[in-house]
């Protein structure tokens, strides 16, 4: 069976709804519900998409930053360092003293906590307006490195499935279900009402 994809999911909702605008035999109840089982079953198939969608963004981020900063597994010791490392990063709230603390842990051989500056860093590169500052501290961090370049290219790119401007996961409301809130449309499809006849196969959903 294929993958269900958002532009199957919609091509399917299209057909169903198609064939139930053409029958003839259903009042206008009939028809309103049928619309909504079929509106809910593509909403339900959407959201079954953008969660695996959404897994494999995270899946995918956490692997870029832990091949930018994760380092080598520690134990003991080295582990209790790389906390407190982090914890004094994520004190550093201006990137130009960030910058300063970074060269100088560089400069002391300080790994652990050059790390945790690039990584703080990195998180608040992406807050609107004031995060290019501290994207110029990561931008120290991956000089050198082509490896690191590419992969912090990769990680700012990246956009979390279905959020901000992306509405690729959204399916109009069908005329049919004029102003009903979210809620009612699950009562309707919800209903007792028992709608006969078959409906057009599935393909991909």
């Amino acid at each position: 069976m294929a993958i269900a994809t958002t532009e199957s999911i919609r091509a399917n909702l299209d057909r169903k709804l198609a064939h139930i605008r053409n029958r003839k035999d259903l009042n206008g109840q009939a028809r309103q519900v049928a619309v909504a089982r079929a509106y809910q079953d593509a909403e339900q198939k959407m959201e079954q998409v953008r969660q695996a969608d959404a897994d494999r963004y995270r899946h995918d981020r956490t692997r870029l930053e832990r091949q930018l900063f994760g380092g080598e597994d520690a134990f003991g010791s080295d582990a209790m360092n790389q906390r407190q490392a982090r914890e004094m990063a994520a004190q550093l709230t201006d990137p130009h003293a960030a910058a300063d603390a970074y060269q100088r842990a560089v400069r002391d051989g300080d790994k652990a906590y050059a790390r945790a500056i690039a990584s703080h860093a990195a998180d608040l590169a992406t807050v609107p307006l004031f995060g290019a500052a501290w994207g110029r501290v990561v931008q120290q961090y991956t000089q050198g490195s082509s490896a690191r370049a590419e992969a912090y290219e990769q990680l700012t790119t990246m956009r979390e499935p279905g959020t901000g401007t992306d509405f690729s996961y959204v399916l109009p409301s069908p005329s049919e279900l004029g102003r009903l809130s979210a809620g009612q449309v699950v009562a309707l499809a919800d209903s007792d009402l028992t709608v006969w006849g078959d409906e057009p196969g599935d393909t991909a959903a």
